[in-house]
């Protein structure tokens, strides 16, 4: 029977902690190869860490052998997953301080979809801001997916791909699908998101402070694409102060996703 453990927030300290497990959640690797990727020259500063990092279920390992060398293959737990999720939460808010630009991230949403009084409303991230935003709407907020489908008119969603929900296209296509279901027919979607760029300072941050091997975001026909092949139509993408506003519509008469 597998015994799911509980781990505080206290449980990653420090920043090589934070970044060893950035490093695995995109790949299996050896000590060696996580030394090269931070460029660390002494073993004795790695390898404890990956050793208090198993002792605490984060991380685990596999054997590997080739001829006379054997290597241990590093690899992040389910429950490292889900631990290094909520510090990236937490140090996406630290970092860019959402709840101080909430209202200017809405500002530049303005227009877009049109919210009328008593409607329903879904919203992933909960703001004082959001709920001024909506005033008059019923309005729900909800960061877990797992709704009644077509319950709500409009789905507000901060979508943070490659942070929040992952790189690959299917975290990202079942998260966006998961909105889908949650529309009654002809409702809408406003979904914000990071744009992808090749900023120096973006970089520095997602990179050199996340160790994110990859830089979050998309760009705007990425971003056109899943929203299609989810279903959605009459899709618009804005580009505004380095973000994505996308506007789509679940079709009249439509209930369940496509098959993908």
């Amino acid at each position: 029977m597998m015994v799911r453990m509980q781990i505080t927030e206290s449980e990653i300290t420090g920043s090589l902690q934070a970044k060893i497990m950035m490093i695995l959640r995109d790949e299996q690797l050896c000590g060696l190869d996580i030394m090269k990727r931070l460029k660390i020259k002494s073993p004795g500063t790695i390898y404890p860490v990956l050793e208090a990092l198993k002792k605490k279920g984060l991380i685990g390992y596999r054997v590997e052998t080739a001829g006379a060398v054997r290597k241990k293959i590093y690899f992040l737990t389910n429950a490292g997953r889900e631990q290094i999720r909520k510090h990236l939460i937490r140090s996406a808010r630290f970092c860019c301080d959402i709840a101080s630009h909430i209202g200017t991230i809405l500002d530049g949403a303005k227009g877009l979809v049109e919210v009328k009084r008593h409607q329903k409303i879904l919203s992933t991230l909960q703001y004082d801001e959001m709920t001024k935003y909506f005033r008059g709407a019923d309005l729900t907020f909800s960061s877990d997916l797992d709704l009644p489908s077509e319950s709500y008119d409009v789905a507000v969603s901060f979508v943070g791909v490659g942070c929040l929900i992952g790189k690959e296209n299917a975290d990202i296509i079942n998260y966006m699908k998961a909105l889908y279901h949650t529309l009654k027919s002809g409702g809408s979607l406003l979904a914000i998101e990071a744009e992808k760029t090749d900023n120096f300072f973006a970089r520095m941050l997602f990179q050199d402070i996340f160790a994110l091997k990859e830089q979050p975001g998309l760009d705007k026909e990425a971003l056109s694409i899943v929203l299609e092949r989810v279903g959605f139509r009459k899709i618009s993408v804005f580009s505004k102060n380095g973000l994505l506003y996308a506007v789509a519509q679940k079709p009249l008469g439509a209930s369940l996703s496509p098959v993908l």
